[in-house]
């Protein structure tokens, strides 16, 4: 071997870290030279609140290095210097555990001991409170190049990466509209909302309320999914333990990760790092004595845990206190008991019957205002369909000489019926966006929506929050449905090509791409109700594809957007993100927000002076437009990082332990039969 391999490599990985430091030094003086700029009212002070500095406590990037020393990574010594061939840092990254350990190692004692105390102290939690967007790196570092083997995605998973992709999609929405008020307006509703965001397949990426819609479709797929594939092999006593389990464990999932994560919203409230945002909505009160604080707290998780409290449509939902985004789990829980009593009412009726009588109650219930719990019964036909009429992936396999290829033959009836399902399920698609991005005002205003707007049950007419819910939930049933039935698609042209002239072509892979280890909470009783389905249904496609090649096709086009690595990241994450989405906006995002938003205040009242001449109010307009952008881009991207940051720790120090303690807690309390 090489022996000067590891040097270069351990050179590069340094040069790598220099880079990032300079990187984010250079962010910080953007927004430090941002702040500076005071010539015109216009120019707003949006600093960026988090400058880097030196270990002297000075700004800059790098300390001088000293006489007769090379320049080194942090100036830390003859352990990072870039000029001796020595392979300690390709060591040190044996695991994230030991790398991160290591490096505070390697900086403590000498000149700062207040720091090295400090890094002692939080040497053995490093490591726990990384993420794994940078654990990750450092894991697979330490690994060396070894080669491993891609995990199999199960037939559901981007169902976790729709739920994550949900997720993000709620922050986007609250931050967002913080900066842009007129987003919740539809495009071409007024002169003035002629802004692209505005559009209306486009809104579709930053609207909440669509996301929520989707949220509570998936939770009635998979909540019942499990039960319903026992109930169709005839075993009855096992439903009867699938549904005293989920019932049973429902409320512990939901609720202690809340507990947890709003006490932590609490302390946060009482020493007034929670701040408030130009919106107007009141923050969570800071309360003296901790005692106070803490009583203020348990009576309002006390009052949203309560299972029976009146909820319909929207009139007089609300979340905690603490964290007014917690409004779907009191939802979450009641249509999941609606969804385990139709289970439990319909196990031994006849299909048919139970799917008419489910469609119809469903039906009745939305008319009724209640669309929240109507989606649940949705996402249960959902399933009972998929088990009905599986989405077939094996595509037609032409006639084999001395090819391994299989592949889809156009001019055949099988290739037909392929082209027919994606015309099918992309119109289904668009059209689900389409309803998706209702504008949340003025849309019976909104080309494209006018007609909409009348075509509603009596009960959502004349309220234009109504009318969005009702069109948003359709739309949400329909795009599910039409990521459900979408098929394979072999985008190897050349392999085809060659298939079909008798020639042996490469095979592909199968579709199911690789995926971390699912850490932390993922989805509790979710996650564990699919994978025994995902069991099953993998076990079903085996025996099927035994005589076919490797090859099956492909993943289903439309479901490729959410099986990939950062969507299923995002699943994994996605109830931790959901539930700190707001706090992280009040801790880190309004330190943007609340100065650009003062700076812009001040240049409108500039510009609206008596006297101020056209052309100087139009400069002073436009300067003040772009810095106020300017401060939205750092905001968001240093408020998604941490938003992102603390999401994954709690999914592995909150949300993980929540899961194994409720199961733990279902397993003792159940009696051994």
């Amino acid at each position: 071997m090489d022996d000067t391999r590891p040097s270069s490599v351990s050179s590069e990985a340094m040069k790598l870290a220099l880079v990032l430091r300079a990187l984010v030094c250079q962010v910080a003086r953007v927004g430090t030279s941002m702040a500076s700029r005071s010539s015109s009212p216009s120019t707003a002070r949006f600093g960026n609140t988090f400058p880097a500095y030196s270990e002297d406590g000075s700004e800059g990037l790098l300390d001088e290095p000293r006489e007769g020393q090379s320049p080194t990574m942090f100036m830390a010594g003859p352990y990072h210097d870039l000029d001796k061939n020595d392979d300690a840092i390709l060591v040190s990254v044996r695991s994230g555990r030991n790398s991160v350990s290591s490096f505070i190692s390697e900086h403590l004692g000498g000149e700062h001991p207040r720091r090295d105390r400090f890094l002692r102290y939080i040497q053995p939690l490093a490591p726990v409170l990384l993420p794994d967007f940078i654990l990750g790196p450092i894991n697979s570092l330490s690994s060396g190049r070894q080669h491993r083997a891609p995990k199999r995605l199960s037939p559901t998973a981007y169902l976790d990466g729709l739920r994550g992709v949900a997720s993000l999609t709620v922050y986007l929405f609250h931050y967002s509209y913080l900066w842009f008020p007129n987003l919740r307006q539809g495009y071409n509703s007024t002169p003035n909302d002629t802004w692209l965001m505005q559009g209306n397949m486009i809104r579709v990426f930053h609207s909440g309320r669509a996301s929520v819609t989707i949220f509570f479709v998936i939770s009635g797929y998979v909540l019942s999914i499990k039960t319903l594939s026992m109930i169709h092999k005839r075993q009855n006593e096992q439903v009867l333990n699938a549904l005293a389990g989920s019932a049973f464990r429902r409320p512990f999932r939901l609720f202690l990760p809340i507990a947890l994560s709003t006490f932590v919203i609490a302390m946060l409230c009482h020493n007034s790092i929670y701040q408030g945002d130009p919106s107007g909505e009141r923050p969570p009160p800071a309360i003296s004595p901790l005692g106070a604080q803490i009583a203020s707290w348990w009576q309002d998780l006390v009052n949203i845990v309560n299972p029976f409290a009146h909820i319909i449509n929207r009139e007089n939902m609300r979340g905690m206190m603490y964290n007014g985004h917690t409004w779907t789990i009191p939802v979450e829980l009641q249509g999941s008991f609606l969804v385990f009593f139709l289970l439990l009412m319909f196990a031994r009726a006849k299909r048919w019957i139970h799917i008419v009588s489910t469609a119809v109650l469903g039906y009745w219930i939305v008319t009724l205002g209640d669309w929240d719990k109507g989606l649940f019964i949705a996402g249960l036909l959902l399933a009972e369909l998929s088990l009905v009429l599986p989405n077939q992936r094996r595509p037609v396999t032409l006639p084999q000489s001395n090819t391994s290829t299989t592949t889809t033959n156009p001019g055949s009836f099988g290739g037909f019926l392929n082209l027919f399902r994606h015309a099918a399920t992309l119109t289904l698609f668009l059209v689900s966006i389409h309803l998706l991005s209702y504008p949340e005002r003025l849309g019976p205003q909104t080309p494209g929506y006018v007609w909409l707007s009348t075509r509603v049950p009596a009960y959502y007419a004349g309220n234009e929050t109504k009318i969005q819910q009702h069109w948003l939930s359709v739309g949400s049933v329909m795009f599910i449905l039409a990521l459900m039935y979408s098929p394979p698609a072999n985008l190897n042209l050349r392999d085809r090509i060659i298939a079909l002239l008798g020639g042996n072509g490469a095979p592909r892979p199968s579709w199911s791409r690789g995926s971390p280890d699912r850490g932390g909470g993922g989805g509790g009783d979710d996650d564990e109700e699919k994978r025994q389905l995902d069991a099953d249904a993998v076990q079903r496609d085996a025996d099927a594809a035994r005589p076919a090649p490797a090859d099956q096709g492909g993943e289903p086009m439309l479901q490729r957007m959410f099986t990939t690595r950062f969507a299923q990241y995002l699943g994994r994450i996605s109830y931790s993100l959901y539930l700190w989405h707001g706090t992280v906006i009040h801790v880190v995002g309004v330190r943007w927000l609340v100065p650009a938003w003062q700076s812009w205040n001040e240049a409108q009242a500039a510009v609206s002076k008596p006297g101020t001449a056209p052309d100087a109010a139009a400069a002073m307009t436009a300067d003040a437009w772009g810095a106020y952008r300017a401060a939205f881009f750092w905001g968001v991207l240093i408020n998604t990082l941490a938003l992102l940051w603390v999401s994954d720790v709690f999914n592995r120090l909150g949300d993980g332990p929540a899961v194994r303690l409720t199961r733990w807690i279902g397993e003792k309390s159940f009696r051994k039969d």
